[in-house]
């Protein structure tokens, strides 16, 4: 008599076993994973700095010292020669954020002098200061500022969604 291969009572319950078992990890991960955090749901490293022009201002283009954040410090970008996309968030004299973050802005590797702490960011040239995470926060978390300064529509504050984003991203650093 001839039998069916993985028809006798112990293969069944080998089957059953491995079923079970391999039901017990589908669930296991099902419960890790709503409170594990995805690679794209964790805050973008980040870093912080002042520019300041490098060349003769326009005006009272002085007053107004950028802020530019970064995922990677400006010194590993020029070492990789990597360019990457970043925030300028305009401040008056690093008191307060002037006008809404401009996302998307282009820095170049090759405009990276790390030696001298220059970059050159939306066609000018600036010295570069770092910043910490809580000077950051300080700005974001009151982008009125202390300094009362008159304000037209282009100057107006940042509603406090433009900027939660980045606010989750430097207190995940501090």
């Amino acid at each position: 008599m001839t039998r069916a291969v993985g028809t006798d009572r112990s293969s069944f319950l080998m089957r059953d076993i491995f079923a079970f078992l391999g039901g017990l990890t589908v669930a296991s991960l099902a419960l890790a994973v709503p409170n594990a955090q995805s690679p794209r749901d964790a805050p973008a490293e980040a870093h912080a700095y002042y520019l300041f022009l490098a060349e003769p201002p326009k005006g009272c283009e002085d007053c107004y010292v950028p802020l530019l954040v970064t995922t990677t410090r400006l010194e590993e970008m020029a070492k990789a020669k990597r360019d990457e996309q970043c925030i300028v968030i305009t401040t008056y004299e690093r008191d307060s954020i002037v006008g809404a973050p401009q996302r998307g802005v282009a820095v170049s590797a090759a405009s990276i002098q790390p030696l001298e702490r220059r970059v050159g960011v939306l066609g000018r040239r600036y010295r570069y200061q770092e910043i910490s995470a809580s000077e950051v926060l300080r700005l974001l978390e009151r982008p009125e500022g202390a300094v009362p300064i008159s304000r037209i529509p282009q100057m107006r504050i940042p509603s406090a969604e433009e900027l939660a984003d980045l606010i989750a991203r430097f207190r995940a650093v501090k």
